[in-house]
This record gives C-alpha cells, sequence and structure tokens, in this order.
C-alpha cells in the first residue's frame, strides 16, 4: 500500500469514526431544544474561552523554544508560534499527525533537524501527561463519586463479550510484541548491517538529544510558570463555558475539574480533532452529572467548537504568512 493510499485510509476510518460517535451523542437530542440553548447562550463567555486558548497556543510555542535552545537551535517567536499552529491545524486533517507537521514545519523554516525537535516533542507530551495525571488525581479528590460513577457508566455500555475480547486483543499484541523482541535479538547482526539502520540510529539519537534538553534548560523557571499556565488556561477554557448555559452556571470549581478529565479522555480516541469522541463523552459526563446527554452535548459544542475555529483559523493564518516569508526568501536571493 502506497503512502498517499494509507494516509487516505487513516483520514477515511478517523471521520467515519467521527460520524459514528456524533450520530452516538446526538441520536436522541430535541434539536428545536437544543438550538434554543445555544441561542440563549451567553457568547461573551465562550469568546473569553476563544482568546485563552489563542493565548494557550502561544505559551506553547514559547515553552517549546525553551526545549530547543539548549541544542544549539534559536528559533524565532513567530516560526516556533507556526509550527505550533500547523501542530493543531494537522491534527485535525489526520489524527495524531500534528506532531511531526510541527517538526517538518520548523525544519522548513529553520532547518532545525526533525530528530531533535521531535526529542523536544516527545518531552513536552512526557510532561503534559504527568500535568493531565496530575489535575485527574484532584479531579478524583474532589469529585471521586463522580469519577466511581462515571466509570460504572463505561462499563454500562460494555457488553460481556466485548470485555473478554479486549482481553485476547492485549494477549495478541502482547505475544506480538514479544515474538518481535526475539527475532531482533536474534537477527541484531543483520539488522545492523541494513541500508537503513544508520538513519534509525541517528534518528534515536536525535530523540535523546531533545529528551535531554529538558534537563538542560536555562531557563527552568520560566518553562515551569509557561507549563503552570497553559494548564491553567486548559483548564479554564472548559470551566468558564458553564456559566455561558443557564442550566450549567451552578457548576462548582471542582466540576471544572472533573470536565476537563473528562474532555481529555475523550480527545483520546482518535477521530478527526476530537469530533464526536469529545461530544460523546461530555454526553456521558453529563448523564452522570444529573444535568442530562442533551446539556452535555450542548455545552461539548459550545467548548470544541471554538477551539476547532481557534486550529483551522490559525493554521490558514499560519500558511499564509508561511508562503509570504517563503516568496520573500526567494526574492532577496534571486
Amino acid at each position: 500500500m502506497t503512502k498517499s493510499a494509507k494516509t487516505g485510509l487513516t483520514v477515511s476510518i478517523s471521520l467515519l469514526l467521527a460520524l459514528v460517535l456524533i450520530w452516538w451523542a446526538m441520536r436522541d437530542v430535541d434539536f428545536n431544544q437544543a438550538w434554543e440553548s445555544i441561542q440563549r447562550a451567553n457568547y461573551w463567555w465562550i469568546l473569553l474561552s476563544f482568546f485563552l486558548g489563542v493565548i494557550a497556543y502561544a505559551l506553547r510555542s514559547e515553552r517549546w523554544k525553551l526545549l530547543l535552545e539548549p541544542m544549539g537551535h534559536q528559533v524565532s517567536s513567530s516560526h516556533s508560534f507556526y509550527a505550533i499552529c500547523m501542530n493543531y491545524f494537522w491534527n485535525l486533517i489526520i489524527p495524531r499527525s500534528g506532531e511531526v507537521a510541527r517538526c517538518t514545519t520548523l525544519y522548513t523554516l529553520d532547518k532545525t533537524p526533525v530528530d531533535q525537535s521531535f526529542g523536544t516533542v516527545i518531552s513536552e507530551r512526557v510532561i503534559d501527561f504527568l500535568c493531565l495525571s496530575f489535575m485527574g488525581l484532584l479531579a478524583v479528590i474532589f469529585n471521586f463519586d463522580l469519577i466511581l460513577k462515571l466509570f460504572n457508566e463505561v462499563l454500562a455500555l460494555r457488553q460481556d463479550g466485548e470485555t473478554e475480547s479486549s482481553f485476547t486483543g492485549l494477549f495478541i499484541i502482547g505475544g506480538v510484541a514479544l515474538v518481535g523482541l526475539l527475532a531482533t535479538i536474534i537477527f541484531w547482526k543483520k539488522i545492523k548491517n541494513l541500508a537503513i539502520f544508520p538513519k534509525i540510529r541517528n534518528f534515536i539519537y536525535g530523540l535523546r538529544q531533545g529528551l535531554k534538553s529538558i534537563f538542560q534548560l536555562k531557563k527552568s523557571g520560566l518553562f515551569i510558570f509557561y507549563t503552570i499556565l497553559i494548564w491553567v488556561f486548559y483548564y479554564l477554557m472548559t470551566y468558564l463555558v458553564v456559566f455561558a448555559l443557564p442550566e450549567t452556571s451552578h457548576l462548582t470549581m471542582a466540576d471544572g475539574l472533573y470536565l476537563l478529565l473528562v474532555g481529555g479522555i475523550g480527545m483520546i480516541i482518535p477521530a478527526s480533532g476530537g469530533i464526536g469522541a469529545f461530544h460523546s463523552a461530555m454526553r456521558l459526563g453529563f448523564i452522570v452529572l444529573g444535568l442530562g446527554s442533551e446539556i452535555g452535548v450542548i455545552f461539548g459544542f459550545l467548548v470544541h467548537t471554538p477551539h476547532t475555529l481557534i486550529a483551522l483559523i490559525l493554521g490558514g493564518i499560519s500558511l499564509v504568512m508561511m508562503s509570504i516569508e517563503k516568496s520573500s526568501k526567494k526574492a532577496k536571493s534571486a
């Protein structure tokens, strides 16, 4: 199968999954009532959430620059920002492709080696996973009963047979991994002689350099400050939207932690841009809150849609600015 065919298949599957999840989330929603609720919404809160999202992009780009500095790469703020925007833009089209797009964008603009910049992206992912875990821990501490109800709600959707098949799948994956490991050990000398081996070795070395950069930061305090701000903004981007609807305006800050966790779990599902996955997660989350599936879906749209627009708008602007910059460089060199 060609690379373009694989990409097309990936996009098709993620779109199909998004459509299925959107159908599941909205299958019993009263559209007239939902539209009335959307019209009654206070969009100033949603606009504030939108602007916090834009600022979060800028903070992520500045934080990334700090990780690149120990490797000797002085990246401009604009180029780092364009690359971050490309990350989110391409994730809307091809799930999990954004990280590679971010690194290739920076290589195009500043010739920063992809293997090294990708190592810093992995560092970021590790840090963000720890932050999400911490937020999840806070959500469990302050909303233990809600998390337990959510877990039971998810289990209620699964059949016994599906649970058994999932364990079978884990055994198969484990078996394949074990066979692959043994084959690598047995045929290691032959693998080292393959033409592609030096490229793999150099790529792994670049990843190691990127991961090491986090322990070599010259401005570790600023890095921590950016990270805290990013996650505070992520929290507020979700929580502030509760004030946009009369039905949700009574929810507490602790409930906001619960909603952030629910949304984060939904975004793990590889649907295009989290479409359908986020809304389905919010549907379940609001059922547990006792506010009903319909409000959950409406809230999901009010949170997810503006931030999808951010990715599209900033991604489009970045593409235009990058094109102008390339044209300018060509004109100067001519």
